[in-house]
């Protein structure tokens, strides 16, 4: 019992660098925000109340429907938090904001009876990041808190710039791996051996979506039964066992691409807009090892210390952040995690 105690506080709470979560901020936020930028949600504020049905949280904190013209003030207060969390500036309280309003804005389509999961793992992510130190390091906060000496630069190794990783690590193997088990609880392997993802290849022809598949690939992949079927049996396999990325390096490097590539395919052959789910795949690449291995690459060494990835340099491998918690050097006291 005490080494899988020591096994769950390690897969949480080893040390780790800061610039592998600051670079995760930065990008996902940018990210969010050049996808949100043109999205207007104030026209949910037009609709009749007669067509509210408001979800559990909205129902039981009471969030009422606001008008269109304060929506559309919130959702300008909430792009200019995403902007200032991507480049660091005030980060703490604008990652905050970002979480706040965003919870309300990405809600709101889900209270007029029809609930999407597009979504959901974006306000997870922005939740995590809020109450994180995410802007520990690669942020505008830490440069000018280095620049006045008020803070280490890097600062060291710690448990704080790891658990809001796994904490996306392991929303996203949850909502992977339900969808996988819900076709198997409710269709079973007929799921899969059936012509049920032919016609829904054919069915998404009609703009039924949220978005238009953004090719007609869909209508001869439904023409091949077997090459439907084939598509199936790996969509669910990598939906079911994709929690497996959570313990394994090996099926890391399998599992999450395979997975971003699910999402690519239903984009493309389908229609359902999955880019706010698949920008959280930012998370799982090991910055600091990138860095460092870009550094020892690179002629032009002289970094600044405040981008420099603390601890030793560890070998790049895809999607491993160099340290498990099947690692069982974690359990060992006095030994440093790598980076």
């Amino acid at each position: 019992m005490r080494r899988l105690l020591a096994r769950w506080n390690a897969f949480w709470f080893a040390p780790a660098p800061a610039l592998t979560l600051g670079i995760c901020r930065a990008l996902f936020f940018a990210l969010l925000f050049l996808w949100q930028w043109h999205h207007d949600f104030s026209a949910w504020g037009r609709y009749s109340s007669v067509f509210w049905m408001p979800i559990w949280l909205f129902e039981n904190a009471h969030v009422p429907q606001l008008s269109a013209q304060t929506i559309g003030a919130l959702q300008s207060l909430w792009k200019a938090s995403l902007l200032l969390s991507a480049i660091g500036l005030f980060t703490r309280p604008a990652m905050a904001v970002a979480f706040v309003l965003g919870a309300y804005l990405m809600g709101l389509p889900h209270n007029f009876g029809q609930t999407q999961h597009f979504d959901t793992l974006v306000v997870f992510a922005t939740g995590a990041l809020a109450v994180s130190r995410a802007a520990d390091a690669c942020s505008l906060d830490a440069l000018l808190a280095g620049a006045s000496g008020r803070s280490a630069s890097p600062p060291p190794d710690d448990g704080e710039y790891r658990w809001p990783i796994r904490m996306v690590w392991v929303t996203m193997s949850l909502i992977f791996c339900a969808a996988g088990l819900s076709k198997l609880r409710h269709s079973g392997l007929e799921w899969i051996f059936s012509d049920n993802l032919a016609l829904l290849l054919l069915r998404q022809q009609y703009h039924i979506s949220d978005g238009e598949p953004l090719t007609r690939w869909g209508i001869p992949v439904a023409h091949h039964p077997w090459a439907a079927r084939g598509m199936a049996l790996m969509s669910v396999s990598v939906e079911t066992l994709f929690p497996l990325a959570l313990f394994s390096r090996r099926a890391r490097i399998v599992l999450v691409p395979a997975g971003f590539g699910l999402l690519v395919g239903i984009r493309t052959l389908m229609g359902p807009t999955f880019e706010q789910f698949m920008m959280c795949g930012v998370f799982w690449v090991p910055w600091a090892a990138v860095v460092t291995a870009l550094r020892q690459r690179s002629p032009f060494r002289a970094v600044p210390r405040l981008w420099a990835a603390p601890g030793r340099s560890v070998p790049v491998s895809p999607l491993h952040d160099g340290i498990d918690a099947t690692d069982a050097r974690a359990d060992r006291p006095g030994v440093r995690a790598a980076s």
